[in-house]
């Protein structure tokens, strides 16, 4: 009894404790994706959204995103010929490393003069494609900061005191390192979600979803996601955690490219009917980032 009353006195002797809150991921992760608006498109649509995110190489920036947000899938591309663009112009929007700061970098692009210029590039068996839109101060000038000087057909509306966030080089995981079944983070805007028009969501405002990696397709070298994407997620990147013995470790392994449907066929042979549907299966497939690696490397 009397080292059960000593142990309250030490307690009440000591005070409360106050606990910081730590997320699950680093603050400036969040700002990880961006925005991608695709506007005077040769579609009907008249804007495409969809998602990407920056990768900062040492000596380039570019805009990393899938195949399909940029190019037309549909049109088929003789050997040696270059894809068409889906839209000439791109609006790009994403937020402060600080989570309190809510300020967005904008910037527009041109991608039709970009794409001329040899700025635009697609891979040619997977889905991932990369824009170069700066250069970063530091690669122009040691310990310099600030945001990366831009290159012609890329216009800076607004940037926040810090700039946008990109993934360096040391932020990446290759396929071979990735490992199932760890925790992944999926960042992105998928605006095919709810009704716009009573919206639930900020639709300016990214989306994270957690879920694990579920498996490697060795076959087509991409990787399996547990975790439901929508149309708009596309492009947007895939974040792994690793728990090991020295801390935890969070790297970008892979770009957003599809989800996994499941298909459901009624027949009705007396009428000769029949009726398809599609459902999303709750799996995703992620394109790994050596293909991104190797895309930027060329």
């Amino acid at each position: 009894m009397r080292r059960y009353f000593a142990t309250l006195l030490l307690l009440a002797a000591i005070g409360p404790q106050v606990v910081t809150a730590q997320r699950a991921i680093p603050d400036d992760n969040l700002a990880y994706p961006v925005l991608i608006n695709l506007t005077d498109c040769s579609s009907n649509i008249a804007t495409i959204k969809a998602s990407g995110f920056f990768l900062d190489t040492g000596l380039v920036v570019y805009l990393v995103t899938a195949r399909h947000v940029l190019f037309n899938e549909s049109e088929h591309v003789q050997p040696n010929h270059a894809r068409p663009l889906q839209c000439k112009k791109a609006e790009l929007l994403s937020y402060s490393k600080d989570p309190k700061d809510k300020q967005q970098n904008h910037f527009q692009l041109d991608l039709q003069n970009l794409n001329e210029a040899g700025k635009v590039k697609a891979h040619a068996t997977h889905d991932v494609a990369a824009v170069q839109v700066g250069v970063p101060r530091t690669a122009i000038k040691p310990g310099a900061s600030g945001i990366w000087d831009i290159l012609p057909g890329v216009q800076v509306i607004h940037h926040t005191p810090s700039g946008p966030v990109s993934v360096s080089m040391e932020g990446v995981k290759k396929l071979s390192e990735v490992l199932t079944p760890d925790d992944i983070y999926v960042f992105g805007y998928p605006s095919s979600i709810g009704m716009q028009q009573s919206p639930q969501i900020d639709y300016a405002s990214p989306l994270i979803r957690k879920g694990i990696v579920s498996g490697i397709n060795d076959a087509n070298k991409t990787i399996v996601l547990d975790c439901l994407t929508f149309q708009g997620n596309s492009g947007g990147p895939v974040l792994e955690v690793t728990r090991q013995a020295f801390g935890t470790e969070f790297r970008i392994i892979g770009v957003v490219s599809q989800y996994v449907p499941v298909t459901e066929t009624w027949i009705n042979t007396t009428l000769s009917y029949y009726n398809l549907q599609i459902h999303n299966s709750g799996y995703s497939i992620a394109e790994p980032m050596d293909m991104v690696l190797e895309l930027v490397g060329q």
